[in-house]
């Protein structure tokens, strides 16, 4: 990536707030409502979840079947459904809600450059073909990312470093989780060039953030809805946050600060 794309990605707001799926308590989860709904709640971006569906496009679903956003009416998997019928399985879903059907990447993007919002778009793994969703991101999201702040993480390594072939210029996050692989962020954040680390919460620590920040990595925890959480991370040097609850979240950091 040009030292331009990683500066910008570098300098962003700290600490930097994300809505989880846009605002999933106010519009249905990554919705275009729920895009709109994390940039009025105050939150500087917003983390969404992408995969393909079955006539190709870049639909925005975190899970890879329909089986929870329709309350088990509909257990098909997204990768099987074409862009309009998702669209019309969705909005009857919405069950009183905003009438909103499946997003598709597209239009997230174009949606958070109007909203000025920064994006951190999650490659998922489970789908039927990685090195599909790979190349068809890197499409999507390499002439975008020249024009907006667009951060692309994945807890897969491999399709980070497929997306790093597909377009160098887009800046990427290595998404970790509790389950035993921590050793991942030492030997692919390098090589990847990444620019950030995405960490659950639980396994945060003090030393550990120490060595990502000195190397030059933002450190971004997830999913935080919790006040004193906030405060005990952001002591230890953690500059980012993805959350459930952006409007709760937003006051206090604006009264901790840019701690850096």
């Amino acid at each position: 990536m040009s030292r331009r794309q990683a500066d910008t990605i570098r300098g962003l707001a700290r600490p930097l707030l994300l809505g989880h799926r846009g605002l999933n308590t106010v519009a249905p989860e990554n919705t275009l409502a729920a895009i709109d709904g994390a940039a009025a709640a105050g939150a500087h971006g917003v983390e969404i979840d992408v995969r393909r569906c079955a006539t190709g496009q870049l639909v925005v679903s975190h899970d890879p079947t329909l089986r929870r956003i329709t309350g088990g009416a509909d257990e098909r998997p997204v990768a099987a459904v074409s862009l309009d019928e998702l669209r019309q399985v969705t909005r009857r879903a919405a069950r009183g809600g905003p009438a909103e059907g499946m997003a598709t990447l597209d239009e997230v993007v174009n949606r958070c450059r109007e909203l000025g919002l920064v994006l951190n778009v999650e490659m998922k793994r489970d789908v039927p073909s990685r090195a599909a969703l790979v190349w068809a991101c890197a499409r999507t999201l390499a002439p975008a990312g020249r024009r907006h702040p667009i951060v692309v993480s994945s807890f897969d390594p491999v399709m980070l470093a497929g997306l790093r072939l597909a377009a160098p210029q887009l800046p990427v996050g290595l998404l970790l989780h509790r389950d035993g692989r921590r050793y991942q962020a030492q030997l692919w954040t390098r090589p990847l060039g990444a620019v950030a680390v995405h960490v659950e919460r639980t396994m945060v620590q003090a030393s550990q953030v120490a060595r990502w920040r000195a190397r030059g990595l933002r450190v971004i925890a997830w999913t935080v809805n919790d006040l004193q959480e906030v405060r005990d991370l952001y002591a230890i040097g953690v500059d980012g946050f993805i959350s459930d609850d952006p409007a709760r979240l937003r006051p206090e950091l604006e009264r901790l600060g840019p701690p850096y």
